[in-house]
């Protein structure tokens, strides 16, 4: 069984080889919409939404002040702090800088402009996401390659750093990446961030990612009144796309649903066909 969240929580621009039709559906249909008038404030401080039912609890800072007060104190030793009003945190240490996003809403350019200071050609973007997935970090150590049609290891000199102490995700909590300070290659960085009202996600998780509201239940290759049906009961709104359409609000009853995204808050994107989809047997089960 496809891993939709690994294959969708991948995707960037410029992501060279390796984006499936089915991936590359459901992103642009996702990112289409522009958002609504009413979602320009950031999000507030202290507000904090009712949790949908059956869903987890939202968490909706990725850089806590904790987080960002216990890092400062492992690099308070002979560092170079960026200015108070800079949108990045960017300290030296140990031939390496260290990043944090100390604004999450800054424009892209403040950001581009901030790492090119220090001779990086880097790419940040943050992207809106749900709460399961922000802060999450997505880096393409090497664009030219990619570009190019060449194989990049997904392990490269751009490492994150997770925040102290425990974390229950399973691909960790970070909190900033750290960058040797000679890094010649063109990069990019996509961090997860909370969605404004109304903001359709560019980082989609899968329906079935821990905390989203189908996690470990069994929903490929079941009917879309079935898997309509099972959104409906936790608070969320299917819309269906199949294979070289729009997406639509309905899909034939009998259809299957092969693959799901969460578009936005409350609402997902179920990829269907008339046929069942075939199933890799030997794909790793998830973890419930």
């Amino acid at each position: 069984m496809h891993d939709l969240d690994r294959l969708v929580a991948s995707l960037a621009p410029d992501a060279g080889p390796g984006m499936t039709p089915i991936a590359r559906e459901l992103l642009e249909e996702i990112t289409a919409s522009p958002v609504t008038a009413h979602s320009v404030a950031a999000p507030s401080a202290t507000a904090s939404p009712a949790p949908v039912q059956g869903r987890a609890p939202r968490r909706r800072a990725w850089l806590t002040v904790p987080a960002l007060a216990a890092l400062a104190t492992l690099l308070s030793v002979g560092v170079a702090q960026a200015p108070a009003s800079a949108a990045l945190d960017i300290r030296l240490v140990d031939g390496a800088y260290v990043i944090t996003v100390k604004d999450l809403m800054a424009e892209p350019e403040v950001y581009q402009r901030e790492l090119k200071a220090r001779g990086l050609d880097i790419t940040l973007e943050v992207v809106a996401t749900s709460a399961s997935q922000v802060g999450q970090i997505f880096v393409l150590h090497d664009l030219d390659r990619l570009r190019a049609g060449q194989a990049v290891s997904a392990e490269g000199p751009i490492t994150t750093i997770d925040a102290p102490g425990s974390c229950a995700r399973p691909h960790g909590c970070p909190i900033g990446v750290k960058v040797p300070a000679d890094f010649d290659k063109k990069a990019q960085i996509t961090l997860g961030r909370p969605a404004r009202p109304g903001e359709k996600y560019r980082m989609p998780p899968g329906v079935a990612r821990p905390g989203e509201p189908l996690h470990c239940v069994p929903y490929v290759n079941k009917s879309v009144a079935e898997v309509g049906a099972m959104l409906r009961e936790r608070g969320v709104t299917p819309t269906y796309i199949a294979h070289g359409q729009r997406a639509q609000p309905s899909a034939p009853a009998g259809w299957y649903v092969h693959d799901g995204v969460m578009s936005a808050d409350g609402e997902a994107l179920l990829l269907v066909a008339p046929e069942p989809r075939a199933v890799d047997q030997h794909a790793p089960k998830p973890r419930c």
